[in-house]
């Protein structure tokens, strides 16, 4: 294990035209890059853990500092051994986080080695599946031991040497942090009809299945982020690679480590002092009966071991620099963390209400129906219309199914927001505020119309209407936004020139769909059922607008 970490270690430095000094200790190897080496032995002299630390700074360029380690360790009882790599980037203050891409250090070793993950081999290339190997691929996706995501590639219809570019790049973003499979074209149907409609792909698709999948699960099913073909082409959808990451990245950073290389005991700043005051004390006791060669020998000893402790304390003082620097934006993190869980739970709450209350009129409408002699009306379930799963879904259904709308929202814009983890929940979310805009607007479009703005009709909640809480509809925006040039600006929102000859108005009615975070999205709408096209327009779908909160 420890030979062949420093071996797929040296191979990495000298990729980078790198000194591969391996000794322990700290070493400078340019102005730019510091190599660390630290070893662990148990009492019996044994080697238990290795640790190998380069760390990059790009400062003077304003582009922080990048620290990759390796960390291997043994457990001689059980024989288990482990070898992990974390890659950490420190911004320049006043900077943001760069996107990591994992290091060629990572196929070197995925090469060297044999990791699994569950039933699979972590491999730096796609595991080919065709039609016979179907069963393979749902195997893994099912096994329970499996932890890292599996991101499924469907080849499309015909040969697409863009999207084969982009499974590449796919590739080098995820090479160690979750496993590619490539579905056969000629495979697709094999595995629509093994994995069924709710966890299948279409040809040119690109699925991300986490660990814990259960087929045939609606609800499991949104866990596992869809994007299509269509979407994939889009020129306007850039960097897709480093989307397509994002899950599986925030997975691997968001996992703890095996308790074998999270806490192996390594040899710190105190054991070099130790060795500094023992030679500081050997020295003393041999002042009185030494020579001179032999106090000289000593002296420089214990120079050496001045200089290396002097060594060690600057690695640590760089290192708690940059673990405060860490701590901040993890400070950073956790508040948002923590207003998005508030947020959650209010929002849960007001959910299980409405749903307590909505149980009990069921209930008592049954009642009232089976009195009336009506049983099966009463017990025969509507047919159920399912919420799309992700914007791009949405984009595809709402034209058909939304005849009191006017959509001159920038689909592509909604679609991004299929980059968050919560794009599946917050698609249903917009879908039930679509609903409700396309019921009041069929309503007011009636010869007895509904008489009043969207928010009256959320609170009046006519029979058989759908309506949206009226706690998340506002149909004003604040005199700060109002008055504000540019926030004005990004309200300025499409509509048809029979509407406004500009092609423009102002949209300052919108619907919460999330109220904490950096995204919190919205939907505008302009309401013009009284005027020239008879329908509510809806502008924008998308992350929060700016405002004085957020700038």
């Amino acid at each position: 294990m420890f030979a062949g970490a420093r071996s797929c270690f040296t191979s990495w430095l000298e990729s980078k035209d790198l000194a591969t000094q391996l000794s322990s200790g700290v070493h400078r190897l340019t102005d730019t890059y510091t190599l660390t080496v630290t070893d662990s032995y148990d009492t019996d002299g044994h080697q238990t853990a290795l640790r190998l630390r380069l760390r990059e700074s790009k400062e003077d360029k304003q582009e922080g500092t990048w620290q990759t380690t390796l960390t291997s360790a043994v457990d001689r009882e059980s024989t288990a051994a482990y070898v992990g790599v974390d890659l950490e980037h420190y911004p320049s203050p006043g900077r943001r986080q760069s996107t990591p891409v994992p290091p060629r250090l990572v196929r070197e070793i995925l090469d060297h080695f044999t990791v699994p993950d569950g039933t699979i081999r972590l491999s730096t290339a796609p595991h080919l599946i065709g039609p016979d190997s179907v069963g393979q691929l749902t195997s893994a996706l099912t096994d329970p031991t499996r932890q890292l995501p599996l991101v499924l590639v469907a080849e499309p219809s015909h040969d697409d040497p863009a999207w084969e570019g982009l499974l590449t790049r796919v590739v080098r973003n995820l090479v160690g942090i979750a496993s590619v499979f490539r579905l056969e074209r000629e495979a697709v149907p094999a595995f629509r009809d093994a994995a069924g409609d709710r966890h299948d792909v279409f040809p040119g698709q690109i699925r991300t299945y986490l660990p814990g999948v259960v087929l045939g699960s609606a609800e499991d099913s949104r866990r596992h982020r869809l994007l299509t073909y269509r979407r994939l082409s889009d020129p306007t959808f850039r960097n897709a690679d480093i989307r397509i990451s994002r899950y599986p990245r925030q997975h691997a950073a968001t996992t703890p480590q095996p308790a074998l290389l999270a806490e192996p005991a390594f040899p710190g700043i105190e054991e070099v002092l130790k060795g500094l005051r023992a030679a500081r004390s050997q020295t003393a006791e041999s002042l009185g009966n030494e020579t001179v060669d032999s106090l000289r020998a000593q002296l420089n000893t214990a120079n050496e071991t001045i200089d290396k402790a002097l060594e060690e304390l600057s690695e640590a003082a760089s290192a708690r620099d940059l673990a405060e620097r860490g701590r901040r934006a993890l400070d950073e993190q956790l508040r948002d963390a923590t207003d998005r869980y508030e947020d959650e739970i209010a929002d849960h709450d007001a959910t299980q209400a409405q749903l307590s209350a909505l149980r009990h009129q069921v209930a008592f409408l049954q009642q009232r129906l089976v009195e009336a002699g009506r049983a099966e009306d009463a017990y025969t379930p509507p047919v159920e219309e399912s919420t799309p799963m992700s914007f791009a879904e949405l984009n595809e259904r709402v034209h058909e199914r939304m005849n009191h709308l006017v959509l001159t929202y920038d689909t592509s814009k909604a679609e991004d927001l299929d980059d968050d983890m919560k794009s599946s929940t917050w698609a249903s979310k917009v879908w039930d505020a679509l609903l409700a805009l396309d019921s009041y607007g069929s309503s007011s479009a009636s010869d007895q119309g509904f008489d009043g703005t969207f928010r009256d009709f959320c609170e009046a909640s006519p029979q058989g209407m759908r309506t949206y809480p009226v706690t998340r509809v506002a149909m004003v925006e604040s005199d700060s936004v109002r008055n504000d040039k540019k926030f004005r600006q990004q309200r300025m929102l499409p509509v048809p020139a029979e509407v406004d000859t500009s092609g423009m108005v102002f949209m300052e009615a919108h619907i919460k769909i999330d109220n904490k975070g950096r995204i919190a999205p919205r939907v505008h709408f302009y309401d013009d059922t009284a005027g020239a096209t008879g329908k509510v327009i809806i502008g924008y779908v998308g992350p929060h607008l700016s405002n004085t909160r957020t700038n």
